[in-house]
């Protein structure tokens, strides 16, 4: 049995070799680095990190104002994101409208939005209404948006249609409909909803100051340009620990479960302080915004006249820019492909570490809090210390995206091992297999589609954030886009979007597929 073993570990590390020297190979060619300049490039790395500390603490009671800002976005935008999609449901729905094409309609232009990364709107929104925390809640508010109306609109389609229809023949009113039949029966998705739409928002808001729409992100950038490491350095551990606080208060919140053993006078009671407190968040929120959002009234206006040049210039994109726009955007898919490749690859690893039924409890939990780190901290900030390292290009952005992958794909990998049966762990065991070797031979290869599945749902994720990567000078084209935004030249950024959103589409579409496939 031991010969055994070895011969599959054997078998197993010559592959891993082999794709690791073929992909590694094939990194360096996208890149475009030697082995020196990688040399030279991590020792800047190194010093940039030892500079680091001791951390500058006298700035702490200046940053309680960003921070508080940065949480004000998140929150409220969120909040009034969710009670806009949950108006337009109706619409997005053939429920209570038997109108077949509106849906359709909205559906097709919600999604090409979607596809528009949220750095990229704050930075058109700060073209057209300044800097500041105005231009930041409108991006989240919309990217927030257009995430709840998706997700609402998929929970309101497994509502029983015989339910609605034994209303309508009642002679119900529509609103009743709405309010009895649909809002009651997806009542706890919108709960979980708001908290899936919050997480974003508040790593959204955590990096909008880099483009100067308002929060600790704005802060962040002035220290990093003045070279105050120490001080850049308490900014990313006070993002890391908010977005981890905010995350297990999402976690208990979309996981606890709802007591149906309720008295009769607890049920109403409950019933009469939702009446109560439904409308005050959403009228509280509204007054707050207003009161909280820093933008005058000649700015504002001045901002929809500029966004009717944006809508009028957009509809006529230069074909000329075509070209160049094609050749960046290869570059953003290349990286996020070879990133998430190897990061997936990584994380075939890294998850085993990270299982408590495979690895051991004690020391999967150490582990899990280093993926968790991994996982936390914006790939916009990795990429930052990446780019004073080795300079202004898709090196930085490759090393972000494949650092934030590999955590992220790792918990989820993580999951599924964590979940398998216990059967098949002692299956394992009798036939002289250790914990790896049967991890690598039995386990990895019986649940393969489903890690194909999340990797594939991981690219699509990463070419949005190589785009966002280039925003800050790490290549591809969000550079180009934020070149053009910042001289409004809007006919070119319309070629530069069209370009993003179909390729967005078309993976997402051949992802689509592969995975249909898989399941198959």
């Amino acid at each position: 049995m031991m010969n055994l073993k070895n011969y599959i570990i054997k078998r197993k590390i010559k592959s891993i070799i082999l794709y690791s020297i073929l992909l590694t190979g094939i990194v360096i060619s996208i890149l475009n680095y030697d082995a020196k300049s990688f040399s030279l490039g991590f020792s800047r790395v190194g010093n940039l990190l030892s500079r680091m500390y001791p951390l500058d603490l006298s700035i702490l009671s200046s940053l309680y104002e960003p921070i508080l800002e940065t949480l004000n976005i998140a929150i409220f935008s969120s909040i009034l994101a969710l009670f806009t999609a949950l108006l337009i449901l109706p619409l997005l729905t053939n429920i209570l409208f038997n109108i077949k094409i509106l849906p359709k309609i909205l559906s097709a232009v919600f999604s090409i939005f979607r596809t528009i990364p949220f750095l990229i709107v704050a930075a058109i929104l700060v073209s057209l209404f300044s800097t500041g925390n105005f231009s930041g809640f409108l991006s989240i508010y919309i990217i927030s948006f257009l995430t709840a109306a998706k997700l609402l609109k998929e929970y309101a389609e497994e509502v029983d249609i015989k339910h609605i229809e034994a209303m309508k023949s009642l002679g119900v009113s529509r609103f009743a409909i709405y309010k009895t039949a649909l809002l009651s029966n997806i009542k706890p998705a919108i709960f979980s909803i708001y908290f899936l739409i919050l997480e974003s928002g508040i790593r959204g808001a955590s990096v909008l100051g880099l483009v100067g729409a308002g929060g600790i992100g704005q802060r962040l950038w002035t220290e990093l340009n003045h070279l105050r490491y120490d001080r850049v350095s308490l900014i990313i551990i006070i993002l890391v620990l908010l977005i981890f606080i905010i995350d297990l208060i999402s976690y208990y919140f979309r996981t606890m479960e709802d007591k149906n053993n309720l008295s009769k006078k607890e049920y109403f009671l409950r019933k009469k302080i939702e009446k109560i407190l439904i409308p005050v968040v959403i009228i509280g929120s509204l007054i707050y915004v207003i009161n909280f959002l820093t933008i005058t009234k000649e700015r504002f206006i001045l901002g929809i006249g500029q966004l009717k040049v944006l809508f009028k210039e957009l509809f006529n994109p230069d074909i000329s820019y075509f070209s160049k726009m094609f050749s960046a955007l290869l570059t953003s898919i290349e990286i996020a492909f070879v990133a998430t490749l190897l990061a997936s690859l990584t994380a075939i690893f890294t998850s085993y570490l990270a299982s408590t039924n495979l690895f051991g409890k004690y020391k999967a939990i150490i582990f899990k809090v280093v993926i968790n780190i991994l996982r936390t901290f914006p790939p916009i900030i990795i990429a930052l210390i990446f780019f004073r390292g080795f300079g202004p290009g898709t090196v930085s952005s490759f090393f972000a995206l494949y650092i934030y992958t590999v955590g992220v794909v790792t918990k989820m990998y993580s999951e599924i091992l964590e979940g398998i049966n216990s059967n098949i762990l002692l299956a394992t065991k009798s036939i002289g297999l250790g914990n790896f070797t049967g991890y690598i031979k039995i386990i990895f290869s019986g649940y393969l589609p489903e890690f194909v599945t999340i990797s594939l749902y991981r690219f699509e994720m990463n070419i949005k954030n190589s785009t966002i990567l280039g925003m800050v000078g790490a290549g591809g084209i969000g550079q180009l886009l934020v070149n053009n935004i910042e001289y409004r030249n809007w006919n070119r950024i319309s070629t530069l979007l069209i370009g993003l959103c179909t390729a967005i589409i078309i993976v997402e579409n051949i992802s689509s597929i592969i995975r249909e496939k898989i399941k198959k």
